[in-house]
C-alpha cells in the first residue's frame, strides 16, 4: 500500500500509513524504509528526513548502499547539500552509483569545480565508472563554457572502457557535440548507435538546421515519418530552426499545418518556437495571434518574442509588450536585457532609467548581474549620459573585458577620446588583456576626436604588442581615422598597402571622407570598387549622389536616379522617433501612418512659416537626397 500511494505520487498519504504502521507495531524492513525516504524527498520535509535516517541507523539499515544513495538523495532534493555531503563521507565503501549521486549533486547546487574534483577523485580511487557517470559528466561539459576538450575526453573514456552507445549514452553525446556545434561529431555519432530514438533524431535534426544543413534536416524528419519513430513536438521545434527568414514562411505554414494535421500537442515551447519562426519570416500577424491565444504563457514565452521584436529592430513593439508583460510574469535578467537594448536602440534615457531603477529594487531576486551592469553601461553611453555611465563603471565590484570595451566604446561617441585612450591605459594597468573589440573603440573614439597620430600609434601597437591580427573592421576604422582628418593620400595608400582585400566598408569609409573634401574624381574612382563588391546595394549610389548635389552637379544626380529606377533598386527609408511620456512615436519622411499626423502636419506647417518669417534661408548642401523630393 505504501508503494501504491507512492507510485501514484501521493507521498502524504504513503507517509502516512507508514506512521500507522509504526504505531501499531507492524515491523517494517530495508525496502519499506527505501520507498519512506524516496517520499519524504518527494514530500520536502527536512525534519522528517532526519528523523527517518535516525530511524534507518536505529534499525541498522544506514550501512545498505541503497539506503545511503537514497538518503543523499533526499537531502540533495530537499536543499541541504551539507548534509548530503555527511551522508557520502560516513561510507567506507562507495559504488559507482554513490559517486554519480554525490557528482551530479554538486552539478545540481552549481558546484562545477568540486564536480570535477570528485570524478577525478572517483578514477584515482579505482572506482570503475560507468556509463551513468559519464552522462552526468557531459551534462556538465554542456554548462561549461569552454569544455568540448573535456567531452571528448569523456567520449574517449567510453570507448575506451566498451561502453555501447546505447539510446542514453548517446543522447548525451548528440546533446554535448550539437552544444558545441560540432555537427559532423554529431553526425557520426548518430551513425554509430545502436538504436536510435525520437530524442537522437530530434538532437541531429538541431544540429543540422543550425548549421544551415536544411537539406539533410528535412531529409531525416521525411524518413521520421516513414518510419516507426514518429516526430512530436520537439521534432517540430527542432526543423523549425531551419526557417530563419522571409524566404521560408511557407515551409514553416507547412510545418505549422503538419502539427495541426497530426494531432500534436502544441506546448509552451512548441508555440514559442511557431512564434519565433513567424517572427522570423516576416509575418508578426500570425505571430501575434499564436501569442495572444495561448493562455499558459510563461517567462520563456515573453521573453522569445521580446527578444524577436528587437533583433528585427522593432524596438517600440518590444517596449509595449514589455508594459503588457509586467502584469502578467516577473520580468528576469534575460528581460532587462532585451528592454535595455531597446531603450538604448530608440535613445530613450528617462525609460532607461526606469529599467536601472527596477534593477536597484529587484536586487535581492537578481543578484549581481555583470552582463545587466554592462547593458546599463551601454544604455546610459548611447543615450547621452556618459557621466552616470562613468558612474556605473566605477561602482562595479568586477570587471572584465566587456566593461572596458564599453566605457571606451561611450567615451569615443561622446568625442572623448583622450578619455577613451585613459581608459585603455588604466584597463592595462589593471591587468586586462584587449582584445580585437577593443581597439575598434579605441580607433574609432580617436577617429571622431580628431587624434590621428594617436590612432595610428594603437593601430601599430595591436598589432606590435598584442599580437592581434587587424581585421577588415580594423581597416576600415584608420580608413575613416584618415578621412576625416583629411589625409586622403594617406587613406589610399593604406589601402593600397593593405594584406587583405578591402571590402566594400573599406571603401564606403574613403568615399565619405571624399564627399567630406569634395573631391569628387577620387569619388567616382571609389565609387567603381563599390559598385563592383556591392552592385546591388542602393545606399552606395545615394552616397554618390549626395557628393554630386553637394556640388551642384544635378545632372550626374539626375543619371544615378534614373539608373535606380530603372532597376528597382529604392533605400529603405529612414526613420526617426521620439518618446513622450514612456510611449515610442516612429515617423518616416512624408509618412501618415501615425493616428495624430494631420496634428503634426499643421503644428510643422505652422513651425515652417514663422522660421521663413524671420528671415531664415534653408542651406540644402548637406541634405541627403535619397528621397525623389
Amino acid at each position: 500500500m505504501i508503494n501504491g500511494y507512492f507510485d501514484m505520487k501521493d507521498c502524504f498519504n504513503a507517509l502516512k500509513l507508514f506512521e500507522r504502521m509504526v504505531m501499531i507495531g507492524v515491523k517494517f524492513d530495508l525496502v519499506t524504509i527505501l520507498v519512506i525516504i524516496q517520499a519524504c524527498a518527494e514530500f520536502g520535509c527536512l525534519k522528517l528526513g532526519m528523523q527517518i535516517h535516525a530511524m534507518a541507523i536505529k534499525f541498522s539499515y544506514s550501512n545498505d548502499l541503497f539506503i545511503v544513495n537514497a538518503l543523499l538523495n533526499m537531502y540533495s532534493e530537499i536543499g541541504n547539500l551539507e548534509l548530503a555531503h555527511e551522508v557520502f563521507n560516513t561510507v567506507s565503501s562507495h559504488d559507482a552509483a554513490l559517486w554519480n549521486s554525490m557528482i551530479s549533486t554538486y552539478i545540481e547546487y552549481g558546484y562545477y569545480d568540486e564536480a570535477t574534483s570528485l570524478f577525478i577523485r572517483m578514477l584515482k580511487d579505482g572506482i570503475q565508472e560507468d556509463e551513468r557517470t559519464v552522462i552526468i559528466m557531459l551534462d556538465l561539459c554542456e554548462k561549461l563554457a569552454d569544455s568540448l576538450k573535456g567531452g571528448k575526453s569523456l567520449h574517449c573514456l567510453a570507448i575506451k572502457n566498451g561502453m555501447s552507445l546505447d539510446s542514453s549514452l548517446g543522447n548525451a553525446l548528440l546533446s554535448m557535440y550539437t552544444e558545441r556545434n560540432c555537427v559532423e561529431s554529431v553526425k557520426k555519432v548518430f551513425s554509430e548507435m545502436g538504436n536510435v530514438d525520437v530524442v537522437s533524431c530530434n538532437t541531429l535534426i538541431l544540429a543540422l538546421a543550425r548549421n544551415n544543413l536544411k537539406g539533410e534536416a528535412w531529409e531525416l524528419f521525411g524518413i521520421m515519418q516513414e518510419s516507426e519513430i514518429k516526430p512530436n513536438s520537439y521534432t517540430v521545434i527542432s526543423i523549425l530552426a531551419s526557417c530563419e527568414d522571409d524566404i521560408y514562411l511557407n515551409t514553416g505554414k507547412s510545418i505549422h499545418g503538419f502539427v495541426i494535421k497530426h494531432g500534436i500537442e502544441i506546448n509552451q515551447s512548441l508555440n514559442t518556437a511557431l512564434v519565433d519562426m513567424y517572427m522570423n519570416c516576416g509575418n508578426e500577424a500570425a505571430a501575434r495571434n499564436l501569442f495572444d491565444r495561448y493562455a499558459d504563457k510563461d517567462l520563456i514565452s515573453w521573453n522569445a518574442l521580446i527578444a524577436s521584436y528587437v533583433k528585427n529592430d522593432n524596438a517600440d513593439k518590444a517596449l509595449l509588450l514589455f508594459k503588457e508583460m509586467i502584469a502578467e510574469v516577473e520580468p528576469n535578467s534575460v528581460t532587462i536585457l532585451n528592454i535595455l537594448s531597446s531603450c538604448t536602440h530608440v535613445a530613450s534615457l528617462p525609460l532607461g532609467q526606469c529599467l536601472h531603477a527596477y534593477i536597484i529594487r529587484r536586487e535581492s531576486s537578481l543578484g549581481f548581474n555583470l552582463s545587466l551592469a554592462n547593458a546599463l553601461l551601454t544604455m546610459y553611453a548611447r543615450c547621452g549620459s556618459i557621466r552616470s555611465a562613468e558612474k556605473i563603471f566605477r561602482s562595479l565590484p568586477r570587471k572584465n573585458i566587456s566593461s572596458w570595451n564599453t566605457i571606451i566604446t561611450g567615451y569615443g561617441l561622446h568625442g572623448h577620446g583622450c578619455d577613451a585612450i585613459r581608459a585603455f591605459k588604466q584597463m592595462l594597468e589593471d591587468d586586462f588583456q584587449p582584445n580585437g573589440v577593443t581597439f575598434i573603440s579605441l580607433l574609432s573614439a580617436c577617429s571622431h576626436s580628431g587624434l590621428i597620430r594617436k590612432g595610428l600609434e594603437i593601430f601599430h601597437s595591436m598589432v606590435q604588442d598584442f599580437n592581434i591580427t587587424p581585421k577588415l573592421a580594423h581597416y576600415g576604422c584608420v580608413v575613416d581615422l584618415l578621412g576625416r582628418g583629411g589625409c586622403l593620400d594617406e587613406a589610399k595608400e593604406f589601402i593600397r598597402l593593405m594584406p587583405i582585400e578591402p571590402d566594400a566598408s573599406v571603401w564606403r569609409a574613403l568615399l565619405s571622407a571624399s564627399g567630406i573634401h569634395t573631391d569628387i574624381q577620387e569619388a567616382k574612382t571609389i565609387c567603381e570598387n563599390l559598385v563592383q563588391l556591392e552592385p546591388t546595394n542602393p545606399g552606395n549610389y545615394i552616397l554618390i549622389s549626395n557628393i554630386y548635389a553637394a556640388t551642384g552637379l544635378w545632372a550626374e544626380v539626375r543619371k544615378i536616379r534614373t539608373w535606380l529606377r530603372d532597376r528597382g533598386l529604392q533605400k529603405p527609408p529612414g526613420f526617426s522617433w521620439i518618446v513622450v511620456r514612456n510611449q515610442v512615436h516612429s515617423f518616416t519622411a512624408g509618412s501618415r501612418s501615425h493616428p495624430l499626423s494631420n496634428k503634426i502636419y499643421e503644428n510643422l506647417s505652422s513651425l515652417l512659416f514663422l522660421v521663413k518669417e524671420s528671415g531664415y534661408v534653408p542651406d540644402f548642401s548637406c541634405l541627403s537626397h535619397d528621397e525623389e523630393n
